[in-house]
């Protein structure tokens, strides 16, 4: 089958999938995306390898069945997750707002300080609850905002996914060379830059620990911050036992020594927030996307050289 033709038929699969979800009440819904999650962990089995492996490692004292049956929920969480996500296509802003608890107006009062200060933040999210929701209604409470978009293989479905995001007000910025300086002339502009900087980045990452294991984040965050000097304001969108969501939100501070270089800076912020964010995660280890392999990468080893 050619490229172009599977990449056809799976976005058919899509806009049927689109189709259901617009007719069904919330809670059916979610019933569906539980069921879709379940079908995929046990019979279609897709990543659960990785998935089982990365939960071992990241919780060494569970017992098997417990890494089982987070597994399992995990990929329940994100089989409603998924439906919820085409529901973008048709929500409203008020029914979005009706779907996100905001705990007391606290993410409202830390982006309305960094957006009257004018200086521009760092929203930082991780692949966790339903950073899409969470990233529509942070543009949708009018913040001028910008979000880090990875393109998709399927031209068809990264189509779609662009159109759900303008749609509630999202400014794209690409990921690459070029998106850096764009991502800086937006926080310039006194813009909300949200990043997902919980997956691996490769060899050239920064490594810190997270669950115990070195793991490579990107630099980007951290270097903004040193660059401009804006805040970076930690947003979890967590889900809550009716299905709904809570919003908790964390501005974080950094103890940074003025004798250390860089290098040494940058790393001390990379792990400051992915500790913040690994603290989340351990609160619901559920809700996190388990399905990515986050220690693919590792340090490489210092070659000792023998005096010449």
């Amino acid at each position: 089958m050619g490229r172009k033709l599977k990449h056809l038929l799976e976005f058919i699969g899509v806009l049927f999938l689109l189709h259901i979800v617009r007719i069904l009440p919330r809670q059916l819904l979610l019933a569906f995306g539980r069921a879709l999650g379940r079908f995929t962990f046990s019979i279609l089995r897709i990543r659960r390898e990785v998935t089982l492996d990365n939960l071992e490692k990241a919780f060494p004292e569970k017992s098997a069945t417990e890494i089982f049956n987070i597994g399992r929920k995990c990929y329940e969480h994100f089989g409603m997750m998924m439906l919820e996500y085409l529901l973008m296509q048709s929500m409203t802003r008020v029914e979005l707002f009706a779907l996100i608890d905001d705990a007391n107006g606290t993410a409202v009062a830390a982006l309305d300080r960094a957006h009257k200060e004018k200086t521009g933040a760092i929203v930082l999210v991780a692949h966790f609850g339903n950073w899409e929701y969470l990233a529509a209604w942070v543009a949708a409470k009018g913040y001028p905002m910008s979000f880090i978009n990875q393109p998709q293989n399927n031209p068809y479905s990264d189509r779609l996914i662009q159109q759900t995001r303008s749609r509630m007000g999202m400014q794209m910025i690409e990921r690459g060379s070029m998106g850096m300086r764009v991502i800086l002339r937006a926080l310039r502009d006194r813009r909300m830059v949200l990043i997902a900087p919980d997956q691996d980045a490769g060899r050239d990452g920064v490594f810190v620990t997270f669950f115990g294991r070195p793991a490579s984040v990107a630099r980007g965050a951290a270097a903004f911050v040193l660059k401009t000097g804006v805040p970076i304001i930690l947003c979890m969108l967590r889900r809550r036992q009716d299905g709904d969501y809570s919003l908790t939100t964390e501005k974080l501070e950094f103890d940074l020594s003025a004798d250390w270089d860089e290098e040494q800076k940058l790393k001390a912020i990379t792990a400051r927030y992915t500790n913040a964010i690994e603290n989340h995660i351990r609160r619901s280890p559920e809700q996190w996307f388990w399905l990515h392999r986050r220690w693919k990468n590792q340090p490489q080893p210092v070659e000792a050289h023998a005096d010449l």
